[in-house]
């Protein structure tokens, strides 16, 4: 049987390929009012508790908000055409891009 690993895939590459702009606005679920932005890094910048907070990865970031482990491509969502999609789908959205490569 050949296994093949998939390589993390990070904000940062996903960000690289163009199908997120940095700047965007990410929006916690399942609070809308509770938002972020994705920096150029694919970090993520909070403003809570009145202090801004930037985290290197979407998990960090959900868990200061839930304060609990929990999985930020899950957690976070993008407002997309009218839609709220979670980071995974951008994720997968990237990994059908690289397999074209």
């Amino acid at each position: 049987m050949k296994y093949n690993e998939i390589p993390g895939v990070t904000l940062k590459m996903i960000i690289d390929s163009g199908i997120i702009k940095p700047g965007t606005k990410v929006y916690a679920s399942p609070n809308h009012l509770i938002t972020g932005n994705i920096n150029e890094d694919g970090s993520i910048t909070l403003i809570f508790d009145q202090q801004q907070k930037t985290f290197p990865f979407p998990s960090g970031a959900a868990r200061a908000i839930v304060k609990t482990s929990t999985n930020g491509w899950l957690f976070w969502k993008i407002l997309d055409c009218d839609q709220y999609k979670d980071l995974s789908y951008f994720k997968n959205e990237y990994l059908k891009i690289s397999e074209l490569k």
